[in-house]
């Protein structure tokens, strides 16, 4: 966070509270913690800590557990285990549950009070839920709880969980603030707008086939569309929307279209104020410290629709698709999100590298080179360094109004209110550029029903938050894995010289690179030859119906004979349908 006085607390250890002193300044017995509740600058540092702890950053994983990208390994083959996945943020809990508990014996001003419990409402309530997304019913502990406690505590049912998830939401809609686009309180902290966009997504999830499968259960689809209507039309008061920039709105920091952030900034003291996303995603010969993250597979290259909106397939498009030209006449956010053999891609290890060409042909690189034949360009900031890409301060978004959009549609389609989902879609598919067409659908079929809208509404969120670590999430929620991805592999380009290597060097000697790049969107085929090759070389993707309901890891389960597993594992007796 880069607010004033963010972070210069570092508050205290043993779970936040169960040691004796919170707060470590100069003198570790100079504080004592009954004095945190009465003092608005160490109760305000106490709730930064919170936001530190709590806050979702930058991963290259999630694009790894999808065809998004090449890797995933045991999510993707059939071999998670019960110790797979582990996500257990008590600790980060319990020192939320201090604030809530004990906040109220201290002398701060009620406004001050209301404040700083609605930022620890609102992260209770989020890291309940990506508990809950992960693993249905979990122990819902809303105090700190000390050693004197009956410490076995049992899982409740995932109806309950889910009623403490939108209590405290609520909770915090009411408490925090409402802040405005462009105001100097539009500084990265949680506000209003935060709570309810977040509130709308937890209610899309519990709408959906994961929580529900026979989609049979009474008004979840309702809520959803009321809670991110509710969002949406906040938010829009408040001057949020779609900034016009679609690449830009990563390096614009706090711009329109922030909902949900965590803000870094490189601090040569503080590794938690800074990010290496950036240099795992470029290619390793302009980069260090890490690579091979976010390399995208054939199958969302070939998802991204012709510049009128249409599929690649589709024979209706004005834009024929040329297999060997395909990165020609895409949807503008192609070109925004993929890298490809020839792309113009100005990202050098001294920084910004005007004209530089990616080359990804069998030999282009010198240093572990792509495995699929693509490099992906959102969020990479081509003015960094090699070193600066390692450390960078580029915010992460968790949530911005595209995906507010996106949620409403899902939801205002499945309660039957199709004719209100064009505007949401037409107004992404605008802001990136796509052509409106005669009839102003910028590519979307006219009276579409209720499932090809559906259709509609899943690919437009696949294009739009590429990478960005929902599209796991999202074939989750919907149980498609199965349906989109069991039995296939994952794809990518080969591509090869079709001239020798001394006439291919004498060529780009002699041309600009602005130049050369011109000379191959009519001539590429003169140098290069693009096969498809088969990226997961061992096995088919096998996606298990348990995983939709992770299991819990057996070291909890050793510790808390009180826990149940999950059904559909060794040993599940818990539903976490109920």
């Amino acid at each position: 966070m880069k607010t004033r006085g963010l972070l210069l607390l570092m508050i205290g250890s043993c779970l936040l509270g169960s040691c004796n002193k919170i707060l470590d300044i100069e003198n570790p017995t100079a504080v004592d913690e009954k004095d945190v509740w009465n003092d608005i600058e160490l109760a305000t540092a106490y709730a930064n800590r919170i936001h530190a702890e709590n806050l979702p950053g930058w991963t290259t994983d999630f694009a790894d557990y999808s065809e998004e990208s090449d890797g995933g390994g045991s999510y993707m083959y059939g071999q998670l285990t019960e110790n797979s996945v582990d996500y257990w943020p008590y600790s980060e809990i319990r020192g939320i549950n201090v604030l809530l508990s004990d906040i109220d014996k201290g002398k701060l001003s009620e406004a001050n009070k209301k404040l700083l419990k609605g930022q620890a409402f609102f992260f209770r309530g989020w890291q309940f839920f990506e508990m809950a997304k992960r693993y249905g019913g979990i122990p819902l502990v809303l105090k700190p709880q000390q050693l004197t406690d009956d410490l076995l505590v049992n899982r409740n049912t995932t109806t309950e969980t889910m009623a403490r998830i939108l209590a405290d939401l609520d909770s915090a809609i009411a408490y925090l603030p409402a802040v405005a686009v462009g105001s100097g309180d539009n500084n990265g902290r949680v506000h209003k707008g935060t709570a309810l966009a977040v509130k709308g997504r937890v209610l899309l999830f519990y709408a959906s086939p994961q929580f529900d499968p026979a989609q049979n259960a009474p008004g979840r689809w309702q809520a959803a569309y009321d809670a991110n209507k509710a969002a949406k039309d906040y938010l829009d008061g408040q001057g949020y929307g779609l900034f016009p920039s679609f690449t830009n709105l990563w390096f614009s920091e706090m711009n329109k279209e922030v909902i949900f952030v965590r803000r870094y900034q490189y601090v040569a003291t503080n590794t938690a104020s800074w990010n290496n996303w950036a240099a795992a995603t470029r290619p390793l010969d302009i980069s260090q410290g890490a690579t091979g993250g976010n390399r995208p597979a054939l199958e969302i290259v070939d998802a991204f629709p012709m510049k009128d909106g249409r599929a690649i397939n589709d024979p209706a498009t004005t834009y024929p698709y040329d297999a060997q030209y395909y990165w020609k006449n895409r949807d503008p956010r192609f070109n925004q999100t993929i890298v490809y053999n020839g792309a113009l891609w100005q990202v050098g290890i001294n920084g910004l590298e005007a004209g530089r060409m990616q080359w990804t042909f069998v030999g282009g690189e010198q240093n572990s080179p792509t495995i699929t034949g693509f490099y992906m360009r959102k969020g990479v900031d081509t003015t960094q360094t090699s070193i600066q890409a390692f450390n960078s301060g580029t915010d992460w978004i968790e949530l911005r109004y595209a995906e507010l959009l996106l949620n409403l549609a899902e939801a205002a389609n499945e309660t039957d209110r199709i004719a209100e989902v064009y505007p949401l879609l037409t107004a992404i598919r605008a802001r990136a550029g796509i052509d409106a067409g005669a009839n102003n659908l910028y590519g979307l079929a006219p009276g579409m029903n209720k499932t090809q809208m559906r259709a509609a509404i899943r690919l437009e969120r696949q294009i739009e938050l590429a990478f960005e670590g929902k599209r796991f999430w999202d074939l989750r929620r919907w149980r498609a894995f199965e349906t989109t991805l069991n039995g296939t592999r994952r794809h990518g380009h080969n591509v090869t010289l079709k001239v020798p290597k001394a006439q291919w060097d004498a060529l780009k000697a002699s041309m600009t690179p602005q130049q050369l790049y011109q000379h191959l969107q009519t001539n590429y085929t003169t140098y290069f030859q693009t096969t498809v090759k088969t990226v997961d070389t061992q096995f088919d993707i096998l996606w298990k119906p348990e995983y939709y309901f992770f299991a819990l890891p057996s070291k909890h389960l050793q510790l808390n004979s009180h826990l149940k597993q999950t059904n559909g594992w060794a040993g599940g007796s818990f539903d976490p349908l109920q």
